[in-house]
Formats: C-alpha cells, structure tokens, sequence
C-alpha cells in the first residue's frame, strides 16, 4: 500500500506545480497585457527581473520631486504590512530605502490600484510615505510622497 500512496503523491504535486504557474500566468497577463505569454515563456523582460522562480519585481523610475529614484516592487499577492518593494535615489544607488504596504484598494477591473506604501531608511527608521494611484497595464504609479520627519509633501511619477 505504500507504494500506492506515493505513486498519488507525485500527480499531486505536478497538478500544484502546474497550477502555480496558470495563476502566475493569469496575473502576468491583467499586469502586462498582450506580451505576458511571452514574458511567463522567457522569463524575462526589460522591466521584469527574477531572483528566482516565486519572485517577480517590477521596477519603475521616476522623480519624487525633483530628485531622480529607481523602485522596484513585488509584484505576487502582498498583504498590508508586508515589505513589498525598495527604491533608491540615482545619485545614492548604495542607500536602499525598505517600502512596506500599508493599504492596497482597487479602483476598476482593468487594474488600477490606490496603493500606500511606507519607506523605511536602511537604519529601519520610518521616513516617509507614497500615497498614490496605480496602473497595472501602464507600469504607471504616481501621486503624493510625504517625508515623514517634516510633513514636505512632493509629487511623485514612476514608469
């Protein structure tokens, strides 16, 4: 009878496995359209980078204000108060900021988010907040950062 039961074990697994990536598929193709079949085949994409094969980060550059910064965020379910992203300033790419989410609404079903992420210093000290819209088909989030030590507020465009 052992036998039996690991024989059940395998298919099991397989159908999981399999499963797994027909999810993955599916968020691939409401985040980025028409060449997500293309980017679950290869894997990659100029926009895309995987550390491995559960990680997907998308990374977005833009300004806050006038300065120049590069995010990078998880793009697999995140949950409020889980760390779900970095960012750092172009003219500091070795001081890495954490992005925590706060609160996560969608607004339609063609993607667009309200996303409130904070930012945590590489010391772990809360330093301010990105309170804005998302747009899973555009790679666009955008809206107001609020420095948290001296309530500046300063807009902020990512692609």
């Amino acid at each position: 009878m052992e036998g039996v039961s690991k024989c059940r074990f395998w298919p099991t697994l397989f159908l999981l496995l399999k499963m797994k990536k027909i999810i993955f598929l599916l968020l691939a193709i409401v985040c980025f359209g028409a060449n997500a079949s293309e980017l679950a085949a290869e894997g990659t994409d100029e926009k895309v980078t995987t550390a491995s094969s559960s990680v997907v980060m998308q990374q977005l550059k833009g300004k806050i204000g006038p300065y120049a910064i590069v995010m990078n965020l998880d793009l697999r379910a995140m949950s409020e108060g889980e760390i779900v992203g970095t960012y750092y300033y172009v003219s500091r790419p070795h001081s890495i900021f954490t992005l925590r989410l706060v609160s996560m609404a969608a607004i339609n079903a063609k993607g667009s988010m309200m996303i409130v992420l904070e930012e945590y210093s590489p010391a772990g000290k809360h330093t301010g907040t990105f309170d804005g819209q998302y747009e899973c088909r555009g790679d666009y989030y955008a809206g107001t950062f609020t420095n948290a030590t001296t309530g500046k507020k300063f807009k902020f465009v990512l692609e």
